[in-house]
């Protein structure tokens, strides 16, 4: 797989859940570790690629203070509107990450929180980013570690190729696509990154049941309502099953999922 399979319409169900779950269980988690990584200080200009609902870009401010400006940028305006109504003090803008509308050497620090997979076209958009850092400044992009790192989510994306197809399934894999050996060297040298660092953190993420696990990502990542009823319903039942062994206290789900950081130093 070279290319993400699909980008699902964003609509007010999908960024519903961003910030009811994807946010608390697995973006807020790491932005610590972007921010830590990224050395970003009081006083810095940052920008914040494929913002989505602005977890990273939040964090970002804290460490910015006032002295310091942080861009939030997406191109879906629902996205960006859920951002605006948690956030003041941080700019935020409609625009492409593959064209980015600012001028060169503008960003002491750039970011980007596991969305580079979902983007067409991850050269150009690694290409911008860098474009617009300042000398000496870093992109900081996160991604997912291969998905064998993470037993609960293969067997997620085994049962979806069982009951949903092959398309659908890929279209979920590509989530960690960028984990397989050698890609993201292959992407970050073909953008022009010559000088570049990679960090694994490890994490686990909770979701509060078995269905919202499985329906959160199949909604948020693949076709979802190209899935028959019946199917899905067979693929719930087995789910049950064969995610049993991830299940905690209160029927919540536990799963490892791993994140390669790449610190890229602008030249």
């Amino acid at each position: 797989m070279t290319e993400p399979l699909i980008a699902p319409r964003i609509t007010n169900n999908i960024v519903r859940l961003h910030r009811d779950y994807f946010v608390p269980a697995i973006y807020a988690q790491w932005a610590h570790h972007i921010i830590d990584l990224s050395a970003i200080e009081l006083g810095h200009s940052i920008l914040d690629v494929a913002c989505g609902t602005g977890t990273l870009a939040r964090a970002a401010k804290l460490e910015t203070g006032f002295q310091g400006k942080v861009t939030g940028l997406d191109v879906d305006e629902k996205m960006l509107e859920a951002a605006k109504q948690q956030s003041t003090g941080i700019e935020w803008q409609s625009g492409d990450a593959t064209d980015l509308p600012f001028e060169d050497d503008q960003f002491d620090r750039v970011t980007c929180q596991f969305a580079l997979m979902q983007i067409k076209n991850r050269v150009a958009a690694t290409r911008e980013m860098l474009r617009v850092c300042k000398p000496k400044g870093y992109v900081c992009v996160a991604v997912w570690a291969p998905l064998n790192h993470s037993k609960a989510y293969t067997v997620l994306v085994d049962l979806v190729r069982q009951y949903a197809g092959f398309k659908t399934a890929n279209q979920l894999a590509e989530l960690w696509a960028l984990g397989e050996t050698g890609r993201m060297d292959s992407l970050l040298l073909s953008a022009g990154a010559n000088r570049y660092e990679c960090h694994e953190r490890p994490g686990v993420v909770t979701f509060p049941t078995v269905d919202t696990f499985v329906e959160a990502h199949l909604r948020a990542f693949t076709d979802f309502h190209s899935i028959k009823r019946d199917t899905y319903k067979e693929l719930l039942k087995a789910a049950h099953k064969d995610l049993s062994p991830y299940i905690i206290s209160g029927g919540r789900v536990a799963a490892n999922l791993d994140a390669d950081i790449f610190l890229i130093r602008a030249d």
